[in-house]
């Protein structure tokens, strides 16, 4: 079904494994597509409670192809294409479900952008991550300049995008960039081990912390406690929420169900 893709779904857990080894998981329109796919995969299926993204080989992804993108036949085509990848990690960030980017290696150019549009990201500590478009003569088109400017100090996302110079995994998570760095051969093995905790935890409570927390980054403050209000409200009806509360009292362990 996939070709630029592995795709598996196993105990509650999608895997997508970028597999363009041979060009560092380059990203080109097919992988795009095959990408948009496994958003509506993922979308269709309600018994996957998280998501795994990670690269095969020793890259996460070097970014866009260069050598397809210089064969385009001129800004419309590649118009299009920025507005495919847009939209594609668009719907990989607006999954219910909460995402994980497990970065073996480096992450440059869209493929930063890919592990920018999950939730959580899990860093090799010899791995690095940047988005160097502005030494090609371009800049970051996947979402790049807008979400490291919600999730970076203002001085700190310029610098990334006006030198192009990637950050090792130490200034990345120094930066609040990433969450952990581990040893390259456990980036995988600790991304499947947060993401069996996610599946664990209540997924309508995880649903609305990731729409409480979105809204947070692009609401006024106002709104946003509006909108936790009704979340909560909406939680305390739910099954799950009197099994949290009874398990809690009963001192035993909760066995959530999405209900």
């Amino acid at each position: 079904m996939y070709e630029m893709l592995e795709y598996s779904c196993r105990n509650q857990i999608a895997t997508v494994t970028l597999n363009r080894p041979n060009k560092l998981n380059a990203i080109n329109p097919q992988m795009v597509h095959e990408l948009r796919a496994v958003a509506g995969a993922v979308r269709a299926d309600s018994t996957i409670r998280a998501v795994v993204f990670t690269g095969n080989g020793r890259a996460f992804s070097a970014g866009a192809d260069i050598a397809e993108l210089v064969r385009m036949a001129g800004p419309p085509e590649f118009f299009r294409f920025i507005e495919d990848i847009q939209t594609t990690y668009n719907a990989i960030e607006d999954l219910a479900v909460p995402t994980i980017a497990a970065l073996n290696g480096l992450a440059y150019g869209g493929g930063c952008e890919l592990a920018l549009a999950c939730d959580l990201r899990i860093m090799a500590e010899d791995a690095t991550i940047g988005v160097p478009e502005i030494k090609i003569g371009a800049l970051p088109g996947a979402g790049g300049t807008q979400r490291l400017s919600k999730m970076l100090a203002p001085a700190i996302s310029k610098q990334m995008i006006y030198f192009g110079d990637p950050f090792p995994a130490r200034d990345a998570l120094r930066h609040g960039l990433v969450n952990t760095l581990v040893p390259k051969e456990q980036v995988l093995e600790t991304a499947q081990a947060w993401a069996k905790r996610l599946t664990e935890l209540p997924p309508l409570a995880l649903t609305c912390g990731k729409m409480l927390v979105h809204a947070g980054m692009n609401a006024d403050p106002k709104t946003g406690m509006e909108a936790a209000r009704m979340a909560v409200g909406f939680l305390f009806g739910t099954e799950d929420r009197r099994e949290g509360m009874g398990a809690f009292l009963e001192k035993r362990a909760a066995l959530f169900r999405g209900r």
